[in-house]
């Protein structure tokens, strides 16, 4: 389909041109974060007029968090929430690859922006339930479990970022390989154990917990 006015330029359907504002969106603020980055930065990363940015999204909080919202569910959708086999972390670094300016939005500026921390954490908080629920059965003390998976998520996830900000492409299976050896298998180390409930041992009336 071409516009009207003859000059050989494409009009995209509605959703085909909603999604490709997005992704110049994400693209944007990855670069400035939502601070740094202006609805004018989103139309020109775009293509578009501000007028045809605001017919998508009123504000630019609200096409901020279109950004984020679908750079989540790409990863969900690709079940790339866990990291507890070589074969899921591999996937999770493809899927950062394939969206690199999203995942670096999300899990680099939305995580430290005042007015996103709390809507990112939540998020990030579902890959670490995640890791929580696979180590439920060997690290037993609830606190211990959190900063463990905690822990290991922020690894990973930085890890991820650092690579796809620094890495050759052509070796990305080889850098999952090695992050799954250092990272992820911590999780299934404590998974292939177990590890006793908190109990004293101390005879003299003093709780000592051991794990």
């Amino acid at each position: 389909m071409r516009d009207g006015g003859g000059t050989g330029r494409r009009l995209m359907p509605r959703p085909e041109r909603a999604a490709s504002i997005v992704a110049a969106a994400a693209r944007a603020f990855a670069r400035g974060g939502y601070a740094g980055t202006s609805m004018d930065d989103v139309a020109a990363e775009a293509g578009v007029t501000k007028i045809i940015l605001y017919r998508h999204h009123k504000t630019k909080k609200d096409i901020y968090t279109a950004a984020l919202d679908t750079t989540w569910q790409r990863l969900v959708d690709s079940s790339q929430l866990g990291y507890d086999t070589e074969a899921g972390l591999r996937g999770l670094l493809a899927a950062a690859r394939r969206d690199a300016a999203g995942f670096t939005l999300l899990f680099r500026h939305a995580v430290r922006e005042p007015e996103f921390a709390e809507y990112a954490q939540q998020l990030v908080a579902q890959t670490v339930q995640v890791a929580e629920e696979t180590l439920a059965d060997s690290v037993r003390d609830p606190r211990l479990r959190a900063w463990l998976a905690r822990g290991v998520t922020d690894l990973v996830l930085n890890s991820v970022l650092e690579w796809i900000t620094t890495g050759d492409p052509d070796r990305d299976d080889e850098a999952a390989g090695l992050l799954f050896q250092t990272a992820a298998a911590v999780i299934v180390h404590h998974r292939s154990r177990a590890v006793p409930h908190p109990s004293t041992r101390r005879s003299d009336g003093l709780r000592e917990t051991v794990y």
